[in-house]
């Protein structure tokens, strides 16, 4: 009758998986965290993800915008255009282009998805206020929309908005010969 009951037994296997488990991790060892499990999306969520850039676009809001990219993000607005690096850099873009009241017509054509990351990629088109008033500017192309996840959420890393100026006959075909007004 030496022997513990139930709940010594109990307590002593608690101590020890407490103790092992600290252990193990000190270590390094122990249970593969969810963050770095391999995640890959599925159309529909890919295809979300841009529909949350979308209703953020549509906000009018630059900060709500910039909120969707990463801190190390780049934004390339026009073909030939320069980056824009970084969250403070992409916000302050938003600012200028949102104040045009822009609307934007994109239709996600290929999506992809790896191990944290997503691209998609499609047509788009963006009308914008134009250079005499009451008038609107058409611009587009092909965008591109590169995801990864960071902390348990997609970021925007790397965005293409393909921001091109383009006739009304051709929005989404072959840039018009005018340069691209600066966004």
């Amino acid at each position: 009758m030496n022997e513990p009951g139930f709940f010594g037994r109990t307590l002593e296997s608690f101590v020890l998986g407490s103790v092992a488990a600290l252990a193990a991790a000190a270590l390094g060892v122990g249970p593969v965290r969810a963050d770095a499990a391999c995640i890959k999306l599925s159309d529909v969520e890919i295809v979300q993800l841009l529909n949350r850039w979308r209703t953020e676009f549509a906000s009018g809001d630059p900060d709500r915008v910039s909120a969707l990219y990463a801190d190390g993000a780049s934004l390339t607005a026009t073909k030939d255009g320069a980056a824009y690096q970084g969250k403070e850099a992409i916000r302050a873009y938003f600012k200028d282009l949102l104040a045009k009241r822009p609307t934007v017509s994109i239709r996600p054509s290929s999506l992809t998805s790896d191990c944290g990351t997503a691209v998609v990629s499609g047509p788009v088109v963006y009308r914008i206020t134009g250079e005499r008033k009451g008038t609107r500017a058409v611009l587009g192309g092909t965008y591109t929309a590169e995801y990864a996840l960071r902390d348990g959420k997609w970021w925007i890393v790397r965005h293409s908005l393909a921001a091109d100026r383009r006739s009304l006959a051709n929005p989404v075909g072959d840039p018009a010969s005018k340069p691209s007004p600066p966004l």
